[in-house]
């Protein structure tokens, strides 16, 4: 299996991309929805055509939610 993260700056549509390519929405909290930002670690994951299933996982964009952030990180391949 492959772990793909999203990271980036706040707002630039990191979990609207996530839920595009999976159909999950990462966003799990009424707070992410209320504030429209990921607040803490956000998971999806597909299987692709050929049969391999991909984890993605949505961290953080925002300065106050950093260490969420490298929380989210340390399982992904790089």
């Amino acid at each position: 299996m492959y772990v793909i993260g999203t990271a980036g700056h706040v707002d630039h549509g990191k979990s609207t991309l996530v839920e595009c390519l999976t159909g999950i929405d990462p966003d799990r909290f009424q707070e992410e929805k209320d504030r429209g930002m990921t607040i803490d670690i956000g998971f999806a994951w597909i299987t692709l055509p050929s049969g391999r299933e991909v984890s993605i996982v949505d961290v953080p964009g925002h300065e106050k939610f950093v260490s969420n952030m490298l929380a989210g990180v340390g399982g992904v391949d790089m």
